[in-house]
């Protein structure tokens, strides 16, 4: 049920299905809310994926608000079904315990039963059947899954290893990085010395993974097109390696005068891997991003022959500005994530923009095309236009 490309199909069920979800959104999945959208032909394409918090389970109002907007995200992808699936939750009231609802048996039912019910419910009310309703206890080897008691199926079992799966294969070789956890993409946007209480925490309701609780499609909610991610040179997206003479690039005394110049210099520089944001450069990008001109060269870099150097300087910039001058590159790296499907990164890239700008403008823009369910044809198609 998920494919690389439309010519190559890699078929699975529903225990594929879940050793997938850290290819489809960037990252293993905790605690959380997946809703998948299928459709083409044959009706098990993967399309839009969509990611929130688990609520906690003496809040029925944030749960029906939560499911209510995950299922329109997932509604506005047309898609012929979807699949719900619950991961974690042991902890919480709500349903039997892990072990006991394995497979169905044992006379227990999965944990977050209300969860899996209320994301049923809403699904329906926005037009979209579902053919998969699943609990698992996390997304690694030997953790326990089962089907919730939809169509009384008893489908269950322990996972094999995610990382060793054929789709996972099949992602890697196209180049996608899939992280352990939503913090470390985190870390590629947020100044690892930065406040504790300036952050907002993992977006998303009590977490698109804490804190804010608004709802998915702005903010709450990591979404991801189906389809693999590009890697960035020198280590990944944001890599940045430090010169011995301190200047911005190996070699040179200093960065040219002119801002296009800088930036051309910048993206030579990162897709060589050797790429030094140092405060003579934050000063330069800064300044130039403030003018449209540039912002409009700044954008066309997202997309193309550069992109994959240009995710790692707009990385490296949204991690080493402060204040509200990190919002402009933070934005730029929302855009390279979003034009690839990576719906995750350029959640936790606006994020960033919003906590320090929250009146950025093309934040704003992107936030309410994620909400639409833009992927990346989406994006490129806007680029070419507005550029």
């Amino acid at each position: 049920m998920w494919s690389s490309d439309a010519d190559s199909p890699l078929r699975v069920g529903t225990e594929g299905l879940l050793t997938a979800l850290p290819v489809l959104i960037g990252f293993r999945p905790r605690e959380s809310l997946v809703l998948v959208a299928t459709g083409g032909p044959g009706g098990g394409r993967v399309g839009l994926t969509v990611r929130v918090d688990l609520p906690p389970p003496d809040d029925p109002a944030l749960l029906e608000s939560l499911c209510e907007s995950v299922a329109g995200a997932i509604a506005r992808d047309s898609p012929s079904g979807a699949a719900v699936v619950v991961v974690g939750g042991d902890g919480a009231t709500g349903g039997g315990g892990g072990e006991a609802g394995v497979g169905g048996r044992g006379g227990g039912w999965p944990p977050r039963m209300d969860v899996a019910a209320a994301a049923v419910a809403a699904l329906h009310r926005a037009g979209v059947g579902v053919h998969s309703a699943v609990w698992a206890a996390a997304i690694e080897a030997g953790a326990p899954w089962c089907c919730y008691p939809l169509h009384d199926c008893g489908c269950g079992g322990r996972l094999p290893d995610p990382s060793g799966t054929v789709v996972a294969a099949t992602a890697v070789a196209r180049g996608t990085v899939v992280r352990q956890s939503r913090e470390d993409l985190v870390q590629l946007v947020e100044p690892a010395e930065e406040d504790h209480h300036a952050r907002t925490g993992r977006a998303g309701p009590s977490g698109a993974g804490g804190g804010t609780g608004r709802p998915a499609g702005a903010g709450a909610a990591e979404s991801g097109a189906a389809g693999p991610a590009e890697s960035g040179a020198g280590g990944g997206p944001g890599a940045v390696d430090g010169a011995a003479d301190g200047s911005g690039v190996r070699g040179r005394p200093r960065w040219p005068s002119d801002p296009v110049h800088v930036l051309d210099a910048a993206l030579e520089s990162a897709a060589a891997g050797r790429l030094t944001v140092d405060a003579e450069l934050v000063r330069i990008m800064s300044a130039a991003l403030r003018r449209t001109r540039f912002r409009d060269l700044a954008l066309s870099t997202c997309t193309g022959d550069h992109a994959a150097a240009a995710e790692q300087l707009w990385a490296a910039l949204a991690r080493t500005c402060r204040g509200p001058a990190a919002a402009d590159p933070a934005v730029l790296l929302a855009v390279c994530a979003l034009a690839r499907g990576d719906g995750a990164l350029a959640n936790i890239a606006l994020e960033r923009a919003e906590r320090v700008r929250p009146a950025h403008r093309l934040a704003r823009d992107l936030r309410t095309a994620m909400a639409a369910g833009w992927g990346p044809t989406e994006v490129r198609t806007w680029l070419e236009g507005a550029l």
